[in-house]
């Protein structure tokens, strides 16, 4: 009683604390901060009376923080004169309500000091109330906690030291339970295995690509960088899965040393002694051979090479970096995943319930159609995004893929089930057959959603990936010139006495370099509540039609009939067949091209970015490489316009660069950075020149030796984007595409190695850990008097479902967003069958693979059912 009488006071000092508080605070009005005393004024001068209803609101929505001030002081002078306080128990939530009206939509800073006030007179006066009930809990709590202490350090208290046999114990006990330690072994193997060659792979290719920076993420590091989270989430997937599986079938084994009385403490040793062992030495063995599996990838790889003419000897695949590296990031991952695991191994030493009783779950019924209907339409939208080139192959629309796959699933399988049991006759005939989803329902639903997704990203997305590193091609085809290079008007003398000097046969095409105003497929993290400036900017290079004919025909190619008008564009990615669909500009919603001819902007005003960046149309685009694969396909491909608009843009970015070279050359980095503070345009727009020149092999090294000044005199080019240099040669061009094939191929066929064993470790999982159950069917059914083919054809039928219809929705997703993936990346006649023909092969091993994962796998439940001790 004393302590609600105080909670009263307390309320009553409250109220009249926010109630007074007002008449110091300020409102905010059209005429800027106002007193209590000026509003009253306003008021009797008539500004309600104003037919401005919007005025009017506002000042209704000012005055409810007002009104709950009002309230305050009522409830103190209810409290003052001795009443319960009823029904002002709503009072919080009601002040709540007014001062977020005040503060969110009249924007009254006064209601922030009423928010305060309110938290502090709720929480206060519920303390003040429950202070002695909780000081009582805790104190009871306490006693209780020290009373467990003593007991826990009793009962496991030993003096002494482990004997021999208990060490035996644990040996043959691991002995015991074999099957489980070889899951473990295996996943550990593999991890270690794969981290190994995966690190190996990188350092050698890094070794001989010429374009490489892991903190900026040029070169295979973009690769690597965009690929490595999501190996080491796959990674860390499959081994929790494992270490999860491992521990269940631990605490089994345990169960009965836990309920004879086996100390905690000694049961988690066992755990530990075991598991580590096992992590320890799997872990060594996947080393081993992984090494052994880099060797001979590597030797592979340098014969290729060394067939292709380049002169570079790979480094040893064995050093301390790249073992103490691998070892690390394995253990990482193990440790993680044990991590994740920390509720099963602490349940190791709880285990008491030797029957523990499984309860048939619940199917929900209601609103199955609804569910259904939106999953079906977040499919329908997914489609349709991946349908737009700009947004295929983009992984986070999967998102809605899997919520959507989740919601057909439920909802269909609710209805299907529901109409089963409606048509009488079939419901008993495939009542056994379909036992799991009415028995299961939830276990089994989410074992079919869960399987599905898995088939869904290993044939919607990795395999396409990986069909399209297996493609063949010739990688010197890609590159038509032996060196290619951008220049300004003020190179060509000296470029034209360096190519004379080689034999070198040049030919020049006047092009300007175009900018997209966002250059990388990474969502962009930086927006805020303003447009930023985003980086990097994406260059390209702009020709003219004429010369778009001319490089094709150059070739030996057959140009497209573009009829381009106006500012229309047409654009030419330059990438090779393994590389996914991009797009030319990737801002925002990647529908609108924002396009500015010159090179990147260091400062413009984002408010007006439409007119730093017009928007341009892009009339037609194909997939080619008439001057070079340079960027996997992110920057300087080619972007085409009518000659005369063309011409006309040549003409105002040459007379803009011969005006401002002289400022140019005085320049410094800090003034060439900083020009655009104070500029609407760069200090220069970029080279207009572009060279493709072809020299005999002889003179390639010196020509290359004698170009490198244009690195260091167009330094300021490279600001932006060290990436971008003003020429790249053949050779090294070959190696570093080369190389990045080889590394996607690797990286994707490590992730659908990953996946695979998950969905394989999990259809085991599932049907190994319902064996038993499985058994006593089998035993009920052979007593009711079915013959052996109808007891397997109920097997088989309780079995099939989870391994058919997942795959059936895997094959379909992976044909439908495959189909979408290929359109998008502009495949020619030529290239799209042979993508066809290795991804049907690519799909029948996968499909294939798991038909006799099943089989085998329903050799051995039936096995299982069958035999009697």
């Amino acid at each position: 009683m004393n302590a609600e009488r105080k909670a009263r006071r307390f309320q009553v000092i409250c109220g009249l604390v926010v109630f007074f508080s007002v008449l110091f605070c300020k409102i905010n009005t059209d005429s800027g901060f106002c007193s209590l005393w000026d509003i009253f004024y306003m008021i009797r001068d008539g500004m309600l009376r104003d037919g401005n209803w919007g005025v009017r609101l506002h000042w209704m929505v000012a005055f409810a923080g007002l009104l709950a001030n009002s309230l305050y002081f009522i409830r103190s002078i209810w409290l003052m004169s001795g009443r319960k306080i009823g029904f002002f128990e709503v009072l919080p939530g009601v002040g709540l309500i007014l001062y977020v009206m005040s503060a969110g939509f009249a924007l009254q800073p006064y209601a922030f000091v009423g928010i305060m006030v309110l938290i502090f007179d709720y929480m206060g006066a519920r303390w003040i109330e429950e202070r002695e009930a909780i000081n009582k809990a805790y104190e009871e709590q306490k006693a209780r906690e020290l009373a467990e202490k003593e007991e826990i350090k009793r009962v496991r208290h030993f003096p002494g030291k482990y004997p021999e046999e208990f060490f035996q114990m644990i040996r043959k006990n691991a002995v015991y339970g074999k099957k489980g330690q070889m899951i473990l072994s295996a996943g550990c193997i593999l991890i270690s295995a794969f981290m190994y060659i995966m690190l190996t792979m990188y350092g050698l290719i890094s070794q001989v690509h010429g374009e490489e920076d892991f903190a900026l993420g040029f070169g295979l590091a973009r690769i690597f960088r965009q690929t490595g989270l999501l190996m080491g989430l796959c990674s860390i997937l499959m081994m929790t899965m494992i270490i999860s599986h491992y521990i269940k079938d631990q605490k089994k084994s345990n169960r009965l040393l836990v309920i004879l009385g086996m100390r905690s403490r000694t049961v988690y040793l066992m755990f530990g002694i075991v598991f580590a062992a096992n992590v320890i030495l799997s872990g060594i063995a996947g080393t081993v051979i992984g090494g052994a599996a880099a060797y001979l990838v590597r030797d592979i790889w340098q014969s290729g090479l060394t067939n292709n003419g380049v002169a570079v000897e790979l480094a040893s695949v064995i050093s301390g970096k790249t073992i103490g590296m691998g070892i690390l990031g394995y253990l990482v991952i193990v440790l993680l995943s044990l991590g994740f695991n920390q509720e099963n191994v602490l349940n190791l030493a709880r285990s008491m319930n030797m029957n523990a009783e499984v309860q048939k779950e619940k199917r929900g019924k209601k609103h199955a159609l609804l569910l259904a209907f939106f999953g079906t339409l977040l499919w329908l939208i997914s489609i349709r995004i991946y349908w737009s080139r700009s947004w295929a192959e983009t992984m986070f629309i999967h998102i809605l893929t899997v919520l959507g796959l989740y919601l057909l699933l439920v909802g269909g399988i609710s209805m299907y089930l529901g109409r089963l049991e409606h048509r009488k006759d079939k419901y008993y005939r495939s009542l056994l057959a379909k036992r799991p989803l009415y028995y299961r329902y939830n276990k089994s639903t989410w074992n079919l959603f869960y399987l599905s997704v898995i088939h869904l990203f290993i044939l919607a997305v990795f395999a396409i990936q990986l069909t399209g590193g297996l493609l063949h091609q010739n990688i010197a085809r890609l590159y038509p010139y032996d060196i290619v290079c951008t220049a300004y008007d003020a190179d060509m003398q000296e470029l034209g006495e360096i190519a004379k000097e080689h034999d070198a046969k040049v030919q020049v095409y006047p092009m300007l370099r175009i900018t997209s105003i966002y250059g990388s497929d990474a969502p962009n993290i930086q927006w805020g509540g303003v447009r930023p400036i985003q980086w990097p900017q994406g260059q390209h290079i702009a020709v003219s039609e004429s010369t778009y004919r001319a490089l094709k025909e150059d070739q030996g190619k057959t140009p497209m009939k573009l009829n381009l008008t106006g500012d229309e564009i047409h654009v030419v990615y330059q990438q090779d067949l393994s590389a996914k669909a991009h797009t030319i500009d990737w801002d925002t919603n990647r529908i609108h091209k924002m396009l500015r001819i010159g090179q990147p902007m260091m400062n413009y005003v984002t408010a007006d970015y439409e007119k730093v960046f017009p928007e341009r149309k892009i009339k037609s685009e194909e997939l080619d490489s008439l001057t070079g694969v340079f960027h996997e396909g992110m920057e300087d491909n080619l972007v085409v316009f009518n000659d005369v608009y063309f011409e006309k843009e040549y003409e105002r970015i040459s007379d803009y660069n011969r005006k401002q070279w002289s400022q140019r050359e005085a320049a410094d980095a800090d003034d060439w950075n900083h020009y655009t503070y104070t500029h609407t345009a760069n200090m220069t727009e970029g080279p207009t020149q572009l060279l493709c020149i072809d020299v005999p092999e002889k003179e390639y090294a010196g020509m290359l030796k004698d170009m490198d000044y244009l690195v260091e005199k167009h330094a300021f080019d490279s600001a932006w984007d060290s990436a971008i240099l003003p020429f790249y040669g053949k050779q090294q061009m070959i190696v570093d595409t080369g190389a990045e094939i080889f590394f996607r191929k690797l990286v994707y066929l490590f992730i659908v190695v990953l996946l695979s064993i998950m969905g394989l470790f999990q259809y085991y999982v599932k049907f190994e850990s319902e064996a038993g159950e499985l058994k006593w069917q089998n035993q009920f059914l052979k007593k009711l008097g079915l013959r052996e083919k109808e007891r397997k054809a109920v097997l088989t039928g309780q079995m099939k479902i989870f391994a058919v219809l997942p795959l059936i929705i895997g094959t379909c997703g992976g044909i439908l967003f495959g189909g979408l993936s290929v359109k998008a990346r502009l495949y020619d006649a030529a290239a799209l069958r042979s993508f066809l023909l290795t991804g049907a092969v690519v799909y029948l091993i996968y499909i294939g693979i798991w038909i006799i994962w099943y089989l085998w796998i329903k050799k051995l439940i039936w096995r299982q059912a069958e035999w009697e001790k």
